[in-house]
């Protein structure tokens, strides 16, 4: 679990981060969604000798694909969480068919863990609500739903790599009671 929480929040730190352009290309959208913007006409506008080393032909300068949050990307996150919790809460799927089920809406490094997860001993049988989606206002390609169920409350963290990408389980687990 501390190494999906570890990876969320490298993800995070990495969205985030804006090497040598500064505050540059922050400025608002003209319209209400937020769009990552990789700052490159901000960078055509600062002066070639200010110490750092800019790439003025590629719109990929700093690696972080164009992604904005908007109704399909809330959508297709709230109908990838439903899917996927709804395959995960089935304790009486022998194990092979339960993983084969769900692998495919996984991340690779949670997909590695949940091989190992024995399904008669998820105690979910039942969701009773959800999902509820929360995010990020600046980070468009990482989202947790939450869900009520038979079970108590749980959370899904998702990610995806690009606007055209599909949303990934990074990890599944019991909402701690205190939170």
């Amino acid at each position: 679990m501390h190494k999906h929480v570890a990876l969320t929040v490298a993800l995070a730190a990495a969205l985030s981060l804006s090497a040598c352009a500064g505050n540059a290309g922050t400025q608002p959208a003209t319209d209400s969604t937020p769009t990552v913007n990789t700052g490159q006409a901000s960078q055509e506008s600062r002066h070639a000798d200010d110490g750092h080393d800019h790439d003025h032909g590629t719109d990929e300068h700093y690696g972080v694909p164009e992604v904005t949050w908007d109704a399909a990307s809330e959508k297709a996150v709230k109908d990838t969480a439903a899917k996927v919790m709804g395959l995960f809460a089935r304790p009486d799927v022998l194990e092979t068919t339960w993983f084969a089920d769900l692998a495919p809406h996984l991340a690779p490094e949670y997909a590695e863990d949940a091989k190992y997860i024995d399904p008669a001993r998820v105690p979910i049988r039942k969701v009773t609500d959800g999902p509820a989606i929360s995010r990020d206002a600046g980070n468009p390609m990482t989202a947790t739903a939450m869900f009520s169920t038979d079970a108590g409350r749980w959370t899904m963290l998702l990610h995806r790599s690009g606007q055209q990408q599909p949303w990934l389980v990074t990890a599944i687990s019991p909402q701690d009671p205190t939170s």
